[in-house]
């Protein structure tokens, strides 16, 4: 019994209570023709045979229903048309009907008795393997102490070689400002000069000619240098020296 024969899945559970068949049996009328239906029993025998004796008569469509007790469908085996003599069989038709007790096996319905919830179905999780990271593996790998130091100190000198560049720099910086601040102290002068004075007076003024006496007279009669102005003009001339060495 297959599920192709029987038009439906065999299961457990379910039962044959009997067996339809038809057909034409195909003969001379003096022929000697017997026709047998049956079907094997799984465990020796046949569940059924029912057998049609056609010999000496003319053949006829035959539909006959053979009743059977509730059997396991487990117990059927193969099915078969058996015939002996003259003739053939056409057109023909086996048709089982059946049972199915839906609780042989309770879990095919929670109703039924002895029914256990399934378990229930668990989230897959995935597991972290932090080996398998590659991040991880490249931070955990052994360092060369050689290169780092060596790293180290091609860091240290490139911070040197800045400090030294922001130092030039900023008495560059120095320099500018102090060669701009003395151009704008003299521009500063010249302007308060032209404010206070009125040259134009200069330009329309006549002097009479002639000679005038010398009326300045000096006490002790020698005139004595400005030490502390020398010193001044010392130190200026070196803080100039020192800018200009910067661009040599």
């Amino acid at each position: 019994m297959t599920t192709p024969i029987l038009g439906i899945s065999t299961e457990d559970g379910m039962d044959i209570s009997g067996v339809l068949y038809n057909y034409l049996p195909v003969k001379e009328e003096a022929d000697d023709f017997v026709v047998t239906v049956q079907n094997e029993d799984v465990n020796g025998g046949y569940i059924f045979q029912d057998t049609e004796d056609w010999s000496g008569g003319p053949g006829i469509r035959i539909q006959k229903l053979v009743p059977l007790p509730y059997t396991p469908i487990s117990r059927f085996g193969q099915g078969s048309i058996e015939t002996t003599g003259v003739g053939s069989v056409e057109e023909a038709v086996v048709l089982y009907m059946y049972r199915w007790d839906e609780c042989f096996n309770p879990q095919n319905n929670e109703n039924c008795p002895g029914y256990v919830p399934p378990m229930p179905v668990l989230p897959v999780i995935e597991v972290y393997d932090v080996l398998d990271d590659e991040l991880v593996d490249d931070a955990t790998k052994e360092t060369d102490k050689e290169l780092i130091e060596e790293k180290d100190e091609e860091k240290n000198n490139d911070e040197e070689e800045e400090e030294k560049e922001r130092l030039e720099i900023a008495l560059a910086a120095s320099g500018n400002a102090l060669t701009i601040a003395n151009t704008v102290t003299q521009a500063s002068v010249v302007r308060a000069m032209n404010i206070a004075t009125n040259i134009t007076s200069y330009y329309v003024t006549q002097i009479q000619g002639g000679s005038y006496g010398e009326s300045v007279s000096l006490q002790g009669g020698t005139i004595v240098d400005n030490k502390r102005a020398l010193r001044s003009l010392g130190q200026d001339n070196l803080m100039n020296q020192m800018i200009e060495e910067q661009y040599k």
